[in-house]
């Protein structure tokens, strides 16, 4: 008996000892953050493939986790290398609308205003907490991340995987190791006050960066006994911070370095690059820093060879991971939508434009939330697929936009000096898909205005406007050559409702009512005329088409406008006469950053010079012809052609040159004997972040040259909405 129990103990102690001695050896990767320099990780990672090692598990931090992911997803480092490098960062990071993506019925407006301010429905300022929201971003993620929907347990990767980041609200540093793929992602490089925190399920989330910076202990938690780390966040020695972006990232690069020395001491490892010429927003200099990842990883082969020999002397086994499907397209079954509050549902899959059931591609999707995103309702869009039996479920992620915005515009122009205005904007507070436009203008011409728009539709319908107003600006007085001789002081109040029309992407046709009363009265001028008050009333017809690119430095598209105004009624009217304008402007490509531009503008009072003194045609300057003045020249009748290239030489930077040419009258306007006065123009354009800046200079052989400076945004916001 005793014999047995003693044999059956040897056996137990054996059968131990055997399985002990085979018991799987397991490699980690733990990828530091970093911001830009973490591209390095994908030098790197190239060298250590090419050396036949590859990881069992991978923890990842900042960018470390959005390579760390993309390696456990079975991608070749050379791939993640295409993919992020085709990524362009400015572009991702710039989040205005562009002019062509936005709906017809939004065009009514053009872009506006220095800075705008979102009001919470509590009235109090809704300040932003980060430079960028992240929008396209997340959609370029959300398609990236799409092949890996079906993993929603990441250690079934072909590379187990955990993406760190923190819980803003509490403190609490987060491991995650499911659930949806971009989500972790996001969180993972919200760097605090570049980004905003990325919000979920009522929680804000930020970069774990300042926790745990690599993060070594996570990966052996989840099973790796020995550890690979890539560090590629710079010391504090080697950073020389000067600006705001620099002394942020400097600052928390401070908190970073309490946890660096026990993950180091943890590390089998450390793979370290000196990246000291880059800065953590050298985005654009991301092949560079590949390159010095890679040249480091190569003058360090022995070192990493000779660890890669010890692992597989002690029994490491390393298994190249297969890529993840990437299928095609994608069965999505049902649609739906989380955190929406005041836009239905319904409305959201109608600016989708996507039908269930149906299969769709990565592309598409993420087109479809561009689309939503294009209503402008709302200031984050992106799509996560949710899999369910035979197919998924497609969700869009949303935040609204705060209904109520306050926008301040400040502008100077050598032609109308400075200008202070602003606007209340709110949508869809008095009626369902409504907008309201409470503005004023003080300087050149000082104006309180109100445009009230009802919409019924969203891509095809019809509306109705009431515009009412009230304004005092000079008003310019020619004589019978058409010369400016004097000016009065013009006191004008009235309202203009209308009804309209739009189709999609197509154009507008609106039928308006106008009135308005006028007083003239002396101001400095002794040839003025005396006090006088005219009420005009009359009908019109407007139609608007649009396709441009962008309405302040267009590259792209056309743009029509035709008006038709008439007050034939004495019994309601002073005076009685017809007016019409006609502008017409092309933009044709002929280059990546070259185009023609060509335009045809027209304006007529059918010969009337009497009538056209009450509202003088205004064409010249430096949004018209712009060899005279503005205010210099009006007559009854107009016509000038421009002729222009435009060159966008790089980025947010537009030179312009053209010819024009230009016809004024008052007999016949298209007399072919009719004899044109030619001139050449040159034009500066840069975009900055709080609104455009101009500069030009004309010149003709009948007179001396024109110059202009235009800084902000001086196009009128009401245009549309005036009779």
């Amino acid at each position: 008996m005793f014999k047995n129990k003693v044999s059956y103990i040897l056996l137990i102690l054996l059968v131990s000892f055997a399985a002990k001695s085979l018991e799987a050896k397991s490699l980690g990767y733990a990828l530091s953050g970093g911001g830009a320099r973490g591209y390095a990780h994908i030098g790197m990672l190239k060298v250590l493939a090419e050396e036949g090692i590859y990881p069992e598990y991978i923890t990842g931090t900042s960018f470390g986790a959005l390579v760390g992911s993309l390696y456990a997803m079975g991608y070749e480092p050379t791939e993640i290398e295409s993919l992020t490098t085709s990524w362009d960062v400015l572009e991702l990071f710039d989040e205005h609308y562009r002019r062509e993506d936005l709906y017809i019925g939004q065009k009514r407006w053009p872009s506006y205003g220095n800075f705008r301010l979102r009001i919470k429905e509590n009235g109090q300022p809704d300040f932003p907490t980060g430079l960028i929201t992240g929008v396209k971003l997340n959609q370029a993620l959300a398609q990236v991340y799409m092949p890996a929907s079906n993993f929603q347990d990441f250690s079934k990767l072909p590379i187990s995987f955990a993406g760190l980041y923190i819980d803003l609200d509490t403190g609490e540093l987060i491991v995650s190791t499911s659930g949806s793929l971009m989500h972790t992602i996001r969180a993972a490089i919200s760097m605090p006050s570049l980004f905003t925190p990325f919000e979920l399920n009522g929680h804000r989330y930020v970069d774990a960066g300042l926790l745990q910076n690599i993060p070594v202990p996570q990966v052996r938690r989840l099973g790796a006994d020995k550890v690979i780390t890539l560090k590629v966040n710079a010391d504090l020695a080697e950073k020389n911070p000067d600006n705001l972006i620099d002394i942020l990232s400097h600052t928390i690069d401070i908190a970073m370095h309490q946890s660096y020395e026990s993950s180091l001491a943890l590390s089998d490892l450390v793979l370290e690059p000196d990246l000291s010429e880059f800065a953590n927003m050298s985005y654009e200099k991301a092949k560079e820093i590949i390159d010095a990842g890679e040249r480091y990883a190569r003058n360090h082969i022995d070192e990493i060879r000779a660890f890669r020999d010890s692992l597989l002397a002690e029994g490491y086994e390393f298994k190249k991971p297969k890529k993840i499907p990437i299928p095609e397209k994608y069965p999505i079954l049902t649609q739906d939508c989380r955190g929406n509050v005041y836009v239905s549902k319904a409305k959201i899959k109608e600016y989708s434009r996507l039908e269930t059931p149906k299969k769709y591609s990565a592309e598409e999707i993420v087109a479809a939330s561009k689309r939503i995103w294009n209503s402008q309702y709302f200031k984050m869009v992106y799509p996560i697929l949710e899999p369910i039996e035979h197919g998924y479920k497609l969700i869009f992620y949303v935040q609204e936009y705060e209904r109520r915005n306050v926008i301040f515009n400040m502008s100077y122009t050598s032609e109308e000096d400075l200008n202070i205005s602003g606007a209340m904007e709110l949508n869809n507070l008095l009626l369902k898909n409504s907008k309201l436009l409470a503005g004023f203008t003080l300087g050149g011409r000082s104006e309180l205005s109100l445009d009230y728009v009802k919409n019924f539709g969203e891509f095809w319908g019809s509306y109705f406007r009431i515009f009412p107003y009230i304004s005092e600006k000079r008003l310019y007085l020619y004589d019978e050559d058409f010369y400016k001789i004097s000016s009065v002081k013009s006191l004008e109040y009235g309202i203009t409702p209308g009804v309209g029309f739009f189709a999609n992407n197509v154009a507008i046709a609106e039928g308006f009512f106008y009135s308005y009363r006028t007083r003239l009265y002396r101001d400095v001028s002794a040839v003025a005329p005396v006090d006088s008050l005219y009420l005009i009333s009359g009908l019109g017809i407007k139609v608007y088409h649009e396709s441009l690119d962008d309405d302040i430095f267009p590259l792209s598209g056309v743009r029509v406008f035709s008006k038709f105004n008439f007050a034939p009624w004495n019994q309601i009217s002073d005076r009685l006469y017809n007016k019409a304008v006609l502008e017409i402007e092309a933009y044709a490509p002929i280059a990546r950053k070259i185009s023609l531009y060509g335009s045809y503008n027209f304006g007529t009072y059918f010969g009337a010079h009497e009538e056209s003194s009450l509202d003088p045609f205004y064409f010249t300057g430096s949004q018209g012809y712009r060899a005279y003045p503005r205010y210099a020249i009006s007559s009854p009748q107009y016509c000038y052609y421009t002729i222009a290239s435009i060159i966008n030489p790089k980025n947010n930077v537009f030179l312009e040159t053209g010819v024009q040419a230009l016809n004024y009258t008052n007999e016949n306007l298209w007399d072919v004997n009719q004899k044109l006065e030619w001139s050449f123009y040159a034009d500066i354009g840069y975009r900055t972040y709080l609104g455009p800046i101009h500069i030009s200079a004309a010149l003709s052989r009948e007179h001396s040259p024109s110059f202009y400076l235009n800084v902000g945004y001086n196009n009128d916001l009401f245009w549309f909405s005036r009779k």
